[in-house]
């Protein structure tokens, strides 16, 4: 009836047709009459036709409950809701009026219209009409049904809610009258209440919401089981939900007899029964884990309450109580297997005799339900809330956090149960691991799970469950456990990122990738776990320790680079196919990373696992072998001889021997080295060794173990290794620590080595980028030895540094490690193949870090200590750490203190790492992996070793070079580079030497003698082919010089200094006397050198204000800080000038008297160590120096020696402070900054002060001399380059030796014996000026007289009177023109009045 008032009859509709024709007519006979007015009027009819024709694709759509737009759509949902007709078509009329001149187009347009196309128009009305009226009727019938099954469910609910009621009041009276058990409705009173409670949370076809017409996907994001869509939960249904499992569902399940348990006959229904049970699963996983879900906390705890007792009962978590076997395994299988996962027990059963699990269980899955919870059903709906930078834990709300936490307890308990005597009887042992892995890998790599969880749920998972069954493991440790047994390969692979998934949390809705949330959920409750964290030594667990640390190193390895950084915002870039996306990585997770380096943190662990008295430290460190004590004999033979005289010495060695003449250690390595240390026959007793291995075992210290790191020992020595540990290490193994609930066992620090050794390398600024430089062959083999940019970082982090000094000063770590380096087995056995190319599977450079797995059980794996990568683990971390204790370590520690290492064990050092870098350099460089290249590709562990072995083997050479640590022969590699250099005929032959790696990372293997002949070979090479030769006549003119005696540094100023790099042309002098007149003199060389030995002496004079003397030993040449004072700004262009005529001078072969300061040396090397600021200023200032000491040892209060950060500048007597910081003179110097103050002290005198002097001076002598041919020497080796032997006497067994006769001379003329016994018997004065009165020079050449060119010469003058002629020289060909004295007295005598008399080319 409702429609039909809406619509009208047909008889009323024809009326209103035939009104509106006659309306029409009579409006035309008005427009014909008055055309000019009445166009409202004339056009209703028209209004109303065009409102009540609406378009019927707008009414099906309102029908199907789309949105509509147009009016008339507007007026059919008005009129389905109850608005009259007339109202609608008002009202649309009203909307749909034309304008005058509209009505105007249509009247033309009707009047051109014929009869038939009227008809058309008038049935397309009619069809309008009839579409609109049927949508309409749809409406109405819509909203009737909507209304009708509203009051339904109303009313359902209503029964629903009585029923439930009187069964709690049932059960009231029960329990008043004093029945024990609970009362357990009828199983038709279950099955009627459960389809009511389905009917109330299902959603039907009516209160559909809009976009749900099609399947329904749950918050899970998986269809739901039997396309059960669920309507929102609010309160009320949460609480009859509650009521429904605890007074309807529990008792039943819990009781005694099985037909009371609605269960049951479900489950023998395929069709209906089981759609139920799955239906009600859902429901309770929706209240449980949905985000759907909208109630109070209090509701929530009531229904999250029983959802978990009904999970628990159905799973067999709860250990009283069980449900039955049928419902345990068909649950079972829907809430906690996915699909793949079915764990049948029984034999022959299939998947279509035992239901559950499968397809449609996915929305079941308790874990991925939980961890789509986790991330989507909390804070937000956002993985990483945004706030959490700035709220941190408060980020996550009470009740979100009540949430979560009930979903985790109870899949814990389910976990647990699985762990359980009971429940082994249920699953296999290799489903639990499975289950065990994929709480691992879903559930802790959710983002900030620590927060989202309660503290109670994390202490469960870190506290050793005391349960049976669970033996007292940490349920996380053995979580753990279970995931690196299931991906043992990956782990082993480094394929830490392919295990955890990916797939629902993209990088752009969570900055924080899956293996990164891991490696911080991992730390954060590990922190919290006592028996893994160090915080109390009595309850430390090696073992648990040893797993947890080999996880976490596989995950530190695998992380992304921003993991740990010390950076504000750290980016990493995620691949997607062929372009790349860079994503801003979450602060507070990458915070959460770094916890695992805290200072108290670290300190406590390694406090724990190192045990010095089980380990015997004291005794290994102190004892002494045969080796070491022929290397302390050899060092008291050199007594204070100082390293610049041991340089020279060593260059005047003649060691000629060919490569095939190598020393017994070449002909081991070139053998196959059959020792890690040198040695006899060791490598059948390894072989024999390798089957005896032991967990956490150490060789205890013997003097033959040592003997093997020092070179030494025999087969029969490494037999005695093996009695000892069989013998000797067991006993101290079994050996109870008293405060440690385990036997101590070295894993746990192996672990840790592992752990903080791949922050070290990763983070430490040197696994990035290979120092060695190979040349590739290809480009392929280009590209595989380069580095990912993304695995390490090119400069050290700051945290690394923290991590450094906390075990280099808060344990003792470095004495430790070398400790069992030199004793435990597999150490050994892994350095010895390690530095054996023959048995090594790969280059040095391609070593990695991480842990390998092997899986030995279903549940129990092992880390291989046998995976060749122990041994360099524990090397590279104690390199680490001794490089970083030596920046401040001074050298009186280092020498007479024992600090960090005696000075024997820091020679064992030196053996070691010699071999070491042998290797990498020389070895890995010719020597093709015996693997395919493809799998040859460098890793940053790998350049991370070698760098810092190079590091730590410089440092102390660079510490042995002011003070010999050890006999030079020590860090020699014999007859290295020989048949390379003989190899040589051209300059770009020896030029391209210059690029061999061991000559760029450790030239200290190469003999001082063979690199300098490599420079002199070089310069050579360079000057014959600008300058020409006089042996090949083509020598070339050189440049003009004329130098005024007394104006030596002026003219030399003015004509040279502009020359630049074209000093490398022959200069030709002049020397103009001071009588204004030319001297008779051709320059040949010898003028030159005479010019320079001139210009020296004067420059070089500290009375010049251009260099002053060090107040401590050997009076050595540094800038003078006070030149600007002296020389004005014309200082600067001095000692570029300077620098040129110094490299002139090493260009040339001449050598010089200054003797140089030690770090002025290095700053013309071009690296100088900031490190070793402190030895300098001894040599610099020897009083200021003992002032910071007294400082640095100060044990009260630093602030009462009323310090400030300034320094005073006294420039000839004028004083200035000089603010060392910034408002320096306010900032006081206390305890606490004593040691910044101290270092910015020594920074300023031995840098700040001349660095602008020394800079100049560097140009100057780089425009000369390349600087890649300086760093081939240290500092002493550069000063023997410049000046010669340090102590200036000159050889005269090696002058004689070398020497050449022309004019009737010869080595037998009695004339020359005389000559040679007064030679001898000259002061080492006298010496040096007779070498300058023939060649110019004080000093002989750094190899020798061998190396004079031309050679020294005495050529013989015939006199009949002694006192016809004196000696004389001829300096450009190094010649001494010396008469036929008659006898040695009158020879001495004109000898030395010939060179005393400083005359020039007059007197002959």
């Amino acid at each position: 009836m409702f429609a039909e008032e809406l619509t009208g009859s047909a008889a009323r509709k024809r009326q209103e047709k035939n009104r509106a024709r006659r309306r029409q007519i009579k409006a035309q006979q008005q427009q014909q009459q008055r055309p000019a007015g009445g166009g409202i009027t004339r056009n209703v009819a028209a209004a109303a036709a065009a409102s009540s024709s609406g378009d019927s694709s707008n009414n099906i759509a309102a029908a199907q409950g789309g949105e509509v737009s147009s009016p008339s759509a507007d007026v059919a949902l008005n009129a389905g809701i109850g608005s009259t007709p007339k109202a609608g078509v008002t009202a649309s009329a009203t909307n749909a009026q034309p304008s005058n001149q509209q009505q105007k187009q249509q009247q033309q347009n009707k009047k051109q219209l014929s009869a038939v196309e009227i008809a058309a128009q008038q049935r397309k009305i009619r069809q309008q009409r009839q579409l609109q009226s049927s949508s309409a009727i749809k409406i109405q019938s819509l909203y009737r049904a909507y209304a009708s099954n509203s009051a339904l469910r109303d009313s359902q609910g209503e029964l629903f809610d009585r029923r439930l009621s009187d069964l709690a009041t049932l059960g009231a009276l029960l329990t008043k009258a004093g029945s024990c058990a609970d009362y357990v409705p009828p199983p038709a009173t279950v099955t009627v209440l459960s389809v009511q409670l389905l009917y109330l949370t299902r959603r039907t076809k009516w209160n559909r919401r809009r976009g749900d017409l099609g399947s329904t996907t749950t918050s899970a994001g998986s269809t739901a089981s039997g396309n059960l869509m669920l309507l929102p939960l609010d309160s009320t249904n949460m609480t009859r939900l509650a009521k429904y499992l605890t007074l309807v569902i529990l008792p039943g399940m819990t009781a005694d007899d099985d037909n009371m348990d609605p269960l049951l006959p479900w489950l023998d229904d395929a069709l209906v029964g089981r759609r139920r049970v799955d239906h009600l699963l859902t429901l309770c996983m929706e209240a449980l884990t949905g985000s759907s879900a909208v109630s109070t906390k209090e509701v929530d705890t009531t229904t999250g309450e029983a959802v978990g007792n009904l999970f628990r009962l159905v799973t067999g978590a709860d250990r009283e109580k069980r449900a039955r076997a049928a419902i345990l395994k068909y649950c079972r299988n829907k809430l906690i297997l996915p699909r793949g996962m079915i764990d049948i027990t029984t034999p022959g059963q299939t998947m279509d005799t035992y239901p559950g699990g499968g397809e449609g269980t996915g929305n079941l899955d308790l874990i991925r339900r939980t961890r789509t919870l986790l991330l989507y059903g909390i804070c937000g709906g956002r993985p990483i809330p945004d706030n959490a930078e700035r709220n941190r834990e408060k980020c996550v709300s009470d009740r979100d956090r009540a949430r979560a936490d009930r979903s985790v307890s109870l899949l814990l308990d389910v976990l647990i149960g699985v762990q359980g005597k009971k429940a082994a009887s249920v699953y296999s042992a290799d489903l639990e691991g499975k289950l065990l892995s994929r709480f691992v890998e879903e559930i802790l790599s959710v983002p900030l799970l620590t927060w989202k969880i309660s503290a109670v749920t994390v202490k469960r998972l870190t506290t050793p469950a005391p349960a049976p069954g669970t033996n007292g493991v940490i349920p996380f440790v053995d979580m753990l456990r279970a995931f690196a047994s299931q991906h043992a390969e990956e782990l082993s692979r480094g394929g830490v990122r392919s295990i955890l998934p990916t797939t629902d949390v993209p990088p752009t809705k969570c900055p924080a990738l899956a293996v990164m949330c891991l490696l911080a959920n991992a730390v954060q409750m590990g922190q919290v776990c006592v028996p893994i964290n160090g915080s109390d030594p009595k309850r430390f667990d090696f073992r648990a320790t040893n797993l947890f640390f080999l996880l976490m190193a596989s995950l530190v390895d695998s992380a992304p680079i921003g993991s740990l950084s010390s950076r504000h915002s750290a980016v990493e870039w995620v691949s997607h196919g062929t372009h790349s996306t860079p994503i801003v990585l979450s602060v507070v997770v990458i915070d959460q990373c770094k916890a695992l380096v805290i200072d108290s943190y670290v300190r406590n662990l390694f406090k724990c696992a190192i045990d010095e008295d089980i380990i015997g430290v004291d005794s290994i460190i102190s004892d002494k072998n045969s080796k070491d004590k022929k290397y302390e004999d050899e060092m008291a033979q050199l007594g204070g001889t100082s390293a610049a005289s041991l340089a020279a010495r060593e260059a005047r060695v003649d060691r000629t021997r060919g490569f095939w003449q190598s020393s017994k250690w070449a002909n081991k390595l070139s053998k196959g080295m059959n020792s890690l240390l040198s040695g006899g026959g060791e490598g059948n007793a390894l072989k024999k060794s390798s089957g005896q291995r032991g967990e956490g075992k150490l060789v205890n210290t013997s003097t033959i173990s040592r003997q093997l790191a020092n070179g030494s020992g025999s087969s029969s020595g490494m037999s005695a290794i093996e009695s000892s540990y069989t013998k000797k290490g067991q006993v101290k193994e079994k050996k109870d620590v008293s405060n440690s609930s385990q036997q101590y066992s070295t894993t746990a620090l192996f672990a840790l080595c592992r752990t903080y050794g791949c922050i070290i390398a990763r983070w430490g600024g040197s696994g990035k980028a290979d120092i060695v430089g190979r040349a590739s062959s290809s480009s392929s083999s280009r590209q595989s030895s380069d580095v990912s940019s993304s695995d390490a970082t090119d400069k050290a982090d700051p945290l690394v540094q923290s991590l450094l000094n906390v075990m280099c000063f808060s344990t003792p770590i470095v004495k430790t490690l070398w400790a069992i380096i030199q004793s435990d087995q597999h150490v050994v056995s892994d350095l010895y193949a390690l530095i054996d190319e023959n048995k090594a599977s790969s280059p040095i450079r391609c070593l990695t870090i991480r842990p390998r797995y092997e899986r030995t059980g279903v549940l129990s794996l092992v880390s291989r200590r046998d995976d060749g990568n122990l041994g360099s683990t524990v090397l590279y971390v104690f390199l680490c750490c001794l490089a970083h204790a030596l920046i401040l370590t001074d050298d009186i520690e280092l020498h007479d203190m024992n600090k960090p290492l005696p000075p024997h064990q820091i020679r064992r050092c030196v053996l070691v790492l010699k071999k070491l870098l042998y290797r990498a350099c020389c070895l890995d460089s010719v020597k093709l992996p015996k693997e395919s290249s493809s799998s040859c590709v460098s890793n940053y562990f790998g350049l991370a070793l070698i760098a810092a072995a190079s590091r730590t083997m410089r440092d102390m050479y660079d510490r042995s070079s002011r003070r010999p640590l050890c006999p030079p022969k020590l860090w020699l590699v014999e007859d290295l580079l020989e048949k390379e250099i003989r190899r040589c005929k051209s300059r770009d032959d020896y030029v391209s030497l210059l690029s061999l790696p061991v000559l760029r990372v450790c030239p200290f293997l190469v003999s001082f003698k063979r690199r300098l002949r490599l420079f002199e070979r070089i310069v050579t090479t360079d000057r014959i082919s600008i300058q020409g030769s006089n042996d090949t006549h083509d020598l070339q003119p050189g440049v003009a010089v004329r130098i005024m005696r007394g104006r030596v540094l002026e003219d030399g100023l003015i004509h040279l200094n502009n020359l630049g790099g074209n000093l490398r042309r022959r200069i030709v002098v002049q020397y103009i006397s001071h009588a204004g007149t030319t001297e008779t003199g051709v320059d040949v060389g010898g003028l030159f050198k005479e010019f320079w030995a001139d210009l020296s002496n004067l420059a070089f004079d500290p009375n010049f204000a251009l260099f002053k003397a060090t107040e401590g030993s050997g009076n050595c040449l540094y800038p003078s800080p006070s030149s600007r004072t002296a020389h004005g700004s014309d200082h600067i262009v001095l000692y570029e000038f300077l620098g040129r005529i110094l490299g002139k001078a090493l260009y040339e072969g001449i050598t010089i008297q200054p003797q140089f300061a030690h770090f002025f040396l290095s700053f013309l090397r071009g690296d100088y160590n900031f490190l070793h600021m402190l030895p300098d200023l001894s040599t610099m200032d020897p009083q200021l120096y003992n002032n910071l000491m007294f400082l640095k040892t100060y044990e009260g209060d630093a602030s009462d020696l009323c310090l400030s950060f300034t320094v005073a500048k006294d420039d000839f007597g004028g004083n200035e402070e000089v603010p060392l910081i910034p408002n320096g003179a306010d900032v006081e110097v206390t305890n606490a900054n004593k040691h910044r103050y101290i270092g910015l002290v020594a920074k300023y005198h031995v840098n700040d002060r001349v660095r602008e002097q020394s800079e100049a001076f560097v140009r100057g002598l780089w425009e000369v001399i390349d600087r890649r041919w300086l760093l081939l020497f240290n500092e002493p080796e550069l000063q023997v380059l410049i000046s010669g032997a340090s102590d200036g006497k000159i050889d005269v067994a090696d002058m004689k030796a070398h020497a050449r006769y022309t004019g009737g001379y010869t080595g037998l003329d009695k004339h020359v014996y005389r000559f040679w016994n007064v030679v001898s018997s000259f002061s080492s004065v006298e010496q040096a000026e007779l070498l300058r009165f023939v060649t110019s020079c004080e000093r002989p050449p750094p190899l020798g007289f061998m190396t004079l060119n031309p050679p020294f010469t005495i050529q013989r003058v015939g006199i009949l009177r002694d006192g016809d002629k004196l000696p004389s020289a001829s300096t450009c060909f190094n010649t001494l023109k010396l008469p036929t004295y008659s006898s040695e007295k009158v020879l001495k005598q004109r000898l030395l009045y010939a060179i005393k008399a400083g005359a020039g080319f007059e007197l002959t």
